[in-house]
């Protein structure tokens, strides 16, 4: 059974269905994301330079550094990462117009 056309009242009208890409971010990589923060991999360095008899500075650095590449590296994957969510909609083969299901006279 077609739907018929809002504008010209006919009944020769199709069910289409459009892809739209919408990002996806998992919660897991959200935990990972905050487990492998800046400051989370700053205050791990801290606490291994001093065991190491290495200056706490040092060890600060470099899990600032470490975090924020890995911070960099997982935000590209992240918008990288879609999904498609099919919009539908229907066309009139008589007045060549597109319409939505929710659109009613």
């Amino acid at each position: 059974m077609s739907l018929q056309c809002p504008y010209c009242q006919s009944r020769d009208t199709v069910l289409l269905k459009s892809p739209q890409y919408l990002p996806v971010k998992s919660n897991a990589s959200s935990i990972q994301n905050s487990a492998m923060s800046p400051l989370a991999l700053a205050t791990l360095g801290i606490s291994v330079s001093k065991s190491l008899n290495i200056p706490p500075i040092a060890g600060a650095i470099v899990g600032v550094l470490i975090g924020g590449i890995w911070m960099l590296i997982t935000d590209d994957e992240v918008q990288q990462t879609t999904t498609p969510s099919y919009v539908r909609h229907y066309y009139c083969n008589d007045c060549d117009r597109d319409f939505s299901p929710s659109l009613r006279n």
